[in-house]
This record gives structure tokens, sequence and C-alpha cells, in this order.
């Protein structure tokens, strides 16, 4: 697979998604593969997801945790019911990751072959799944930066990846609007927030709606009194802070899913290798259940920002609040919901796992 360097790389993104009307941009559909409908949601994924054979210091002895492998290969199961605008990797502060190899070359090749393999296969059977997909790295990677509340961010010279979604913004038609699924910390989205802010351009945030995998949690975590004290949070208090507050105010629209993917679509899912073993009849399949297999089943909880879109899995987008508030009886009730189709929503991942490998 073409590879280019990392500044190269996100500025050769940039361009092609300007000048293209046809979608051909990074992470997305090219001239000439498969169209998606306009119907489908439009996504773009920030996730702290790095190459999991890099040794860390974390509890699985790697630099980050690698429950996003499994919720991407999940994602990428699923990629026909969305329009994939951008995945940016490595959006993480992890000073170990200063001098590591380019996570968007590891990216394309660990699930970009896998996916290359088997899209003909799915497309065959299901259809509407794009030719390829394509990862960026993000400008958060070797920096390690934290969001300042002291700065305006004018520019985002400094900061291609948020870039990148500023122009797929500017580019959308009238109506449409882009899904950001936040995976971990939330420095990007808030740097672009605050670009808008800072620069007059808080129309263009009304074309994006911030969906947060477990920034705030009342009953995981969390307490009621500090439901912000949870990891994704406390990566980069000061992002979370300002992207709540935003919220609060009516700027953002921003959902925050809890743990409801954790508690709800993981603990209440199918359990024991000889259920997730099946999986492995598909190379996507393989790296769904091998990213993070612990306590007896796949973690892949960030996958709840994604499953909420579709409306038919136990949790839609308007059980959340779109404010950022994330209270108690929502939070249960919507784990609730989840756990109960967890055994569904694995099913259909199976299904589709079949249908790859020919079955």
């Amino acid at each position: 697979m073409r590879r280019l360097a990392h500044s190269a790389c996100v500025l050769v993104f940039t361009e092609l998604f300007l000048s293209s009307c046809s979608l051909a941009h990074e992470g997305g559909i090219r001239s000439g593969e498969t169209a998606v409908s306009d119907a489908k949601p439009k996504v773009w994924i920030y996730t702290d997801m790095s190459d999991p054979t890099l040794k860390g210091s974390n509890h699985a002895r790697t630099i980050n945790d690698p429950d996003d492998v499994s919720a991407m290969a999940g994602y990428l199961l699923m990629a026909n019911e969305f329009e994939t605008l951008g995945i940016v990797v490595a959006s993480t502060h992890r000073d170990a990751h200063r001098n590591t190899p380019d996570q968007a070359d590891w990216a394309d090749q660990f699930f970009g072959e896998a996916y290359q393999a088997e899209v003909p296969r799915l497309n065959q059977r299901l259809s509407g799944f794009p030719g390829s997909v394509r990862f960026t790295q993000s400008c958060l990677k070797e920096t390690a930066e934290r969001f300042s509340n002291s700065r305006q961010y004018p520019s985002l010279d400094g900061y291609p990846s948020v870039r990148a979604l500023r122009e797929a913004a500017r580019s959308l038609q009238e109506g449409e609007t882009i899904n950001v699924l936040c995976w971990g910390s939330l420095t990007e989205p808030a740097i672009l927030v605050a670009h808008c802010v800072s620069t007059g351009q808080t129309d263009m945030l009304k074309r994006l709606r911030f969906i947060a995998h477990w920034t705030n949690s009342p009953l995981h975590q969390g307490t009621q009194a500090h439901p912000e004290r949870v990891a994704n949070c406390r990566e980069d208090a000061t992002a979370c802070a300002f992207m709540k507050q935003h919220a609060r105010e009516g700027t953002i629209a921003y959902f925050e899913c809890g743990a409801i993917g954790q508690h709800g679509i993981v603990r209440g899912g199918p359990k024991g290798t000889r259920y997730f073993d099946q999986f492995r009849v598909s190379r996507l399949g393989t790296l769904f259940v091998d990213g993070k297999f612990a306590h007896n089943g796949v973690d892949h909880s960030d996958s709840a920002t994604y499953w909420v879109l579709l409306g038919d899995w136990g949790v839609k987008l308007n059980d959340i609040a779109s404010d950022g508030s994330n209270n108690i009886e929502t939070e249960r009730r919507n784990e609730s919901a989840f756990r109960s189709f967890s055994a569904k929503i694995h099913d259909e991942l199976l299904r589709r796992c079949r249908a790859a490998a020919a079955e």
C-alpha cells in the first residue's frame, strides 16, 4: 500500500477532500470505488489506538489500552452503514510514542490489508462497503501536547489532523452533519472548538456532533458528585472541562455515552472462547477478538459511539442528551438497553465475519 510521510499524508488528505465532490479523501472512498448513500451517518473518529505490540507501562504492558483495536475491527465490519470521512489514530499523550514508527502506516497495514482482502466478499454478500479505508496519524502523537485554556488557537497550521476535520466540515452540503466519535482524549476536538470560537466560526460547529465514550459517568469510575473522574476525561481534564462547558452553553452538540459500552455491550455480551472463536473465520473477526480479549469476552466498549448512530440496537442518539450531561438515571437506562441488545449486536458482527469469509 502506498505510504506518505506523516505531514505529507495529512496535507494530501486535506487537498483531496477539498478538491473532490465524489468523496475522494483519506479514510473514505476514492473515485471508482463503491459509492455510499447520503443517508448514511458521516463519521470522523479520533482514537488513542496505537500498535499494541509496542511495549509500554500500562496494565496491558502496552503504550495504549488495546480495546480500541477491537472497536475499530467491529467498525470496519459495520462500515457499509457509515460514510467514513476520517480516522485519526494515536491521538494520545504518551511520551513513549515520541519516537515510535508512524502509526498511520501501522494502521493501514494492520487493518487496511485485512479489510482490503475481505471487502470484495463483504460487498458480494452485504453491499455498500467502501473499497478501502485509510488512517491518519494524530498531530499529538509526537508532541504529547495537552489543551490550554490560555490559548485561542487562531491557526491550525500546527495541528494537521485537526485542520483536516475543519476542512471536512467546510465541504459539507447544507443540512449535513459529521459525527465526531471520541474514543479517548478530547484534546483535538477541544482545539478545533477553541479555534472556531476565537475566529468567529461557531456556525461551523453546528455541522458537527461530538459523541464521546466515557468522559463522564456517575455510575462507573466517577461518582454523582464527580462524574468527570474517569480515565478519558482525566487524560486531558482541561480539554474535557472546556468541551463540557461549551456543550452546556449550546455552542456544540456533545453526546456523552458514559460507560454504556463497557457495562452494557461488553458486560452484557456472550462469554467464552467457544463463542468468540467463531469470529476467526474472518481476518477482521480475528482482529476483533484478539484486540482485547478480557474477562472472557471482547472489550470493544468504544463501539457504543457508533451503535447509537444506527438506532435499532438498544440505544439511539436521541436517548442521550446533546448538552454533555449524563445523569445517573439516563446512564443506567441506556446501559440496561445495550445489555439487553448485546447478544444481537455480537451475532450481527459474527454474521458479517461469516460473510467476509464467504461462509
